[in-house]
């Protein structure tokens, strides 16, 4: 089942396949595609990440903005990025369709 730290990863993934989008040396691709690899758990599966679409315009924005509350201390950009998903959703339907598809369990790996 999903927990609201899933919820910021779904967002990353989205931001990272925005960058995949972009030309960068072969070397930075593969950094960027060995940590969508990491980002594989039992509620994350690498059937939810290939239904993420890159994040658009609007919604890298606001996630650029995010950022900038760092990652210390509560609330941080993490906590804020799984505060804001429904905002973030609207942006890129696809991510509100993965985490569904992970909350209904049908792409759970077992443990």
């Amino acid at each position: 089942m999903p927990t609201h730290g899933h919820r910021h990863l779904l967002v990353c993934v989205s931001v990272a396949k925005r960058a995949l989008q972009g030309e960068m040396p072969a070397d930075m691709r593969l950094d960027f595609l060995t940590h969508l690899e990491k980002m594989i758990d039992n509620v994350v599966t690498a059937e939810i990440i290939a239904m993420i679409e890159p994040m658009d315009d609007d919604g890298y924005e606001l996630f650029r903005e995010i950022q900038k509350l760092g990652y210390g201390p509560m609330p941080n950009a993490l906590d804020m990025l799984a505060k804001k998903f429904d905002v973030f959703a609207r942006c890129n339907p696809s991510l509100r369709r993965a985490y569904d598809a992970a909350t209904s369990g049908r792409y759970e790996r077992a443990m």
